[in-house]
């Protein structure tokens, strides 16, 4: 399974508004703990003088990779230089791999991978990468 780090803050959804008038915000915050973080106002007015917190949605895992899949589709990573040192890993890995007897595609792959130090997608991670694309 693919490693995932330990998350450093809780990650929300938060709707706020005015007690009085219908203006509303919506905005993804890291909160460290209960009281202490940062957000990105996603949308509504810059201020609202009194408003109240209506709703906090706490985002899981599945949810970040959901998000993220859904934001690389309008707007793609560009491409990443690899440093000179990951360069001369993955080149050793190709070097060292691709003369052996064994040696197909998916084998020179995990090496180039594992000295880049990039974890492969699981079979799971695949399974529902393929059924993303059947229903979309």
């Amino acid at each position: 399974m693919t490693e995932k780090p330990t998350p450093k803050a809780t990650i929300t959804l938060d709707t706020t508004g005015d007690p009085e008038f219908p203006i509303y915000q919506l905005s993804i915050n890291a909160m460290l703990d209960e009281t202490h973080g940062h957000g990105y106002r996603l949308m509504g007015p810059k201020y609202i003088g009194r408003s109240r917190n209506l709703r906090t949605e706490k985002l899981t895992q599945r949810d970040a990779d959901e998000i993220r899949a859904v934001l690389d589709e309008a707007f793609p990573l560009g491409l990443r230089t690899l440093t000179p040192l990951e360069h001369d890993r993955a080149w050793h890995a190709i070097e060292g791999t691709a003369g052996a007897e064994d040696a197909d595609p998916g084998t020179v792959l995990a090496a180039v991978l594992r000295a880049l130090r990039i974890n492969a997608p699981t079979a799971e991670d695949e399974t529902a990468a393929i059924l993303r694309k059947r229903t979309a």
